[in-house]
């Protein structure tokens, strides 16, 4: 996957660009041999002398640059020749954004080792306009994430850092937008390809999400402004997820006690279905009950942007 990675920023129309390939494996030699086939000087390796991970990995690319903007192209995804092209362009034209990322394609990778569109893109294509920007307060910031990784174009701005505490990779979006200034801007067009591979390493503990989603709910839920209307839709939104997004707002009140404002718009079957995914998994209760002490880290990261997030929005949304 790294070679069509790389061809596929080698193939940008914008070509003003340098690129630093990182090798977390220091046993693989073959980005460096890839490196050396291709011969182009706008690339430098960074063999890591350790295994760093996903999110410590990550972290060293949101410490800034000398260059006016960057992006991170992970090794199975690939851009459209003109990704880089329209994500400058349209960060030029709006000079006081400094965080914008595109839609995208996604792709699945087949049993025999192919890759093969499900025809379905990450946001709706349809009645989008060119791009739109979003303010803070979202109702998919509750637990999630916005933007998109590997279809982004961040602003470098001197001091300005966006590194995270270690928390589990699927994390690290939801947690790194808690950090950008607002508006941040969607590209409506699908500009990269999103793969999703066999094989991952984000992990399978599915407590771990799950205390990790109420974690960033609580958090959310403690700080914002919202009336109880917007508490309403809220609820109204989570229901009709699949499945039911209500068991992470419910876990977010168990977990922080100023987040249980939120629970006065909670039904009864939204309770049981809490109490089924409970019996199934108890030991999620154990963790998420004890996880300001078991991660006092990622508590005081989200607690402190979070609220830096809704006094520059100055609660309005």
């Amino acid at each position: 996957m790294l070679p069509r990675a790389v061809a596929s920023l080698r193939a940008q129309t914008f070509s003003d660009w340098v690129c630093e390939l990182h090798n977390d494996d220091p046993t693989d030699p073959g980005p460096a041999n890839l490196l050396a086939s291709l011969g182009d000087m706008r690339f430098s390796l960074v063999n890591h002398a350790v295994n760093l991970g996903g999110t410590a990995t990550f972290n060293l690319f949101f410490q800034g640059t000398s260059e006016p903007y960057y992006s991170i192209l992970e090794d199975d995804n690939w851009w459209e020749p003109d990704f880089l092209q329209t994500m400058v362009s349209t960060a030029e034209a709006h000079p006081d954004i400094q965080v914008f990322w595109a839609n995208m394609h996604i792709i699945q990778e087949q049993s025999d080792g192919s890759f093969r569109s499900t025809g379905r893109t990450i946001w709706p294509v349809e009645s989008q306009p060119a791009s739109r920007a979003f303010a803070w307060g979202q109702n998919a910031q509750v637990c999630g994430a916005l933007h998109s990784n590997g279809a982004a174009l961040f602003r470098s701005i001197p001091g300005v850092q966006y590194v995270i505490p270690g928390v589990p990779l699927a994390s690290i979006e939801p947690c790194r937008e808690r950090l950008f200034p607002h508006p941040i801007m969607l590209v409506s067009r699908p500009l990269a390809a999103f793969c999703q591979t066999l094989q991952s390493s984000r992990s399978d503990d599915l407590v771990e999400w799950g205390e990790m989603q109420a974690i960033l709910a609580a958090t959310f839920l403690a700080t914002c402004p919202w009336s109880d209307e917007r508490h309403r839709q809220l609820w109204t939104e989570a229901r009709g997820q699949v499945p039911p997004g209500t068991t992470n707002l419910i876990m977010a009140a168990l977990a922080l006690p100023a987040a249980r404002r939120t629970l006065k718009h909670a039904r009864w079957s939204d309770w049981w279905i809490a109490l089924r995914g409970f019996v199934r998994r108890p030991v999620l209760i154990v963790r998420l009950l004890n996880s300001q002490r078991r991660h006092p880290e990622w508590w005081q990261f989200l607690n402190t942007h979070t609220t830096e997030r809704w006094q520059q929005n100055d609660g309005t949304r």
